[in-house]
């Protein structure tokens, strides 16, 4: 959805926090001169969203009266840090593959080369296809299709249960 959401004085905006413990929610009723209702209910690491309809329900205000809920959590970020993760695999555009390793990493010294890191996903899950997108939108290079279809066959027969797709410029 494209629309731009303007809250007013007369909007129910929630705002829901998802964390590795608990699920916090701050609704705000534009409505009822901006009474605040707060609910913080246990995280249900099966399915967040069980969590989120909990929270929701523990404020008493009818979930289909909001106007705007506005998501925000930490448990992606803790599931990378502590590699919690789904084995993945990565198609990328050709001669982009080692991109995602480029960056910071834990060095014992803050101006040292040396240091220790490990990939989210590993090199060998890293494939590329031909096709390459220009900043501006134009494509370059079409992406070879069959190449895809190859690539992501390759990744199911290696386990992969998440895929990521980083094409260059591919938000033009």
């Amino acid at each position: 959805m494209n629309e731009k959401f303007s809250a007013s004085a007369g909007s129910v905006v929630a705002g829901i926090d998802v964390g590795g413990t608990f699920t916090d929610l701050l609704l705000i009723d534009g409505k009822a001169g901006g009474k605040v209702h707060i609910a913080k209910t246990p995280t249900t690491v099966e399915n967040q969203a069980f969590g989120v309809v909990a929270a929701l329900g523990a404020t008493g205000f009818p979930i289909d009266g909001i106007d705007l809920i506005v998501h925000g959590t930490t448990t992606t970020t803790n599931a990378v840090l502590e590699r919690r993760l789904a084995r993945t695999g990565m198609i990328t555009t050709r001669g982009f593959r080692d991109v995602i390793e480029l960056g910071r990493r834990t060095r014992p010294q803050a101006y040292g080369m040396t240091g220790t890191f490990v990939p989210v996903i590993p090199r060998d899950l890293r494939l590329e296809v031909s096709e390459r997108i220009e900043a501006s939108g134009a494509v370059r290079i079409q992406l070879d299709e069959a190449e895809m279809r190859e690539a992501v066959k390759k990744l199911l027969d290696a386990g992969c249960e998440s895929l990521v797709i980083h094409f260059l410029h591919s938000y033009a």
